[in-house]
């Protein structure tokens, strides 16, 4: 296979993988949504509840919103994922594409701090509140699921956002891509591989 065909069978091989990568945690992000959302309108559908417990129900969802929509999703876990996703250039090994999702969250081919966020988050948060949440009495449940319908729900269009400036605007959030030391040089991005004289490209996927 000359050269340049190869080059150009990694690249759409590189693009592949990174709508793969993105587009497996916007599908799970939103049919966790859909799960929550008829169980979040309980309380509305059947109008039961006493004006404290509004008051507590609403407290809840909105802190929720707050510090998973916004804190951390917005401002931390969808731009690192979207960094990670522009790192799937035609330089990645086959392996991390056939394993993009995992890749984008950061659960492999990423530093020890990483690493050990994000499995800790998979491994102990997540089965944790899958555990207790459904133990919860009502209407403090469908409390706890409005808040993550809202939090995933913001959380998911901030992904999307992040995704869509740099494909079209060539705007990538400006957060660290939490790679390994050895692999962070200036050869994973697209513009090391422009000549000076080259106009600059919004795709994010290594040509050479």
């Amino acid at each position: 296979m000359p050269a340049e065909e190869h080059v150009g069978c990694r690249g759409r091989c590189a693009l592949v993988a990174q709508v793969w990568g993105v587009g497996f945690w916007i599908y799970i992000f939103l049919d966790c949504i859909a799960m929550e959302f008829k169980r979040a309108l309980a309380p509305f559908q059947q109008n039961d509840l006493g004006s404290w417990q509004w008051v507590g129900f609403a407290a809840i969802s909105l802190s929720l919103l707050l510090v998973e929509g916004v804190q951390a999703f917005q401002r931390s876990f969808s731009p690192m994922l979207i960094c990670r996703a522009r790192e799937l250039t035609s330089q990645r090994a086959c392996w991390e594409f056939l394993l993009a999702p995992f890749f984008v969250a950061g659960l492999i081919s990423a530093n020890k701090k990483r690493l050990v966020k994000s499995w800790l988050l998979m491994a102990i948060l997540v089965p944790g509140l899958a555990i207790s949440v459904p133990r919860m009495p009502y209407p403090w449940r469908q409390a706890v699921d409005a808040g993550v319908v809202l939090g995933l729900g913001w959380g998911t269009a901030a992904l999307i956002v992040f995704w869509l400036r740099g494909w079209f605007y060539g705007k990538w959030p400006q957060v660290s891509a939490d790679l390994p030391a050895e692999t962070i040089t200036s050869a994973q991005w697209p513009e090391a591989h422009a000549k000076p004289n080259a106009q600059s490209t919004n795709i994010p996927l290594a040509t050479a």
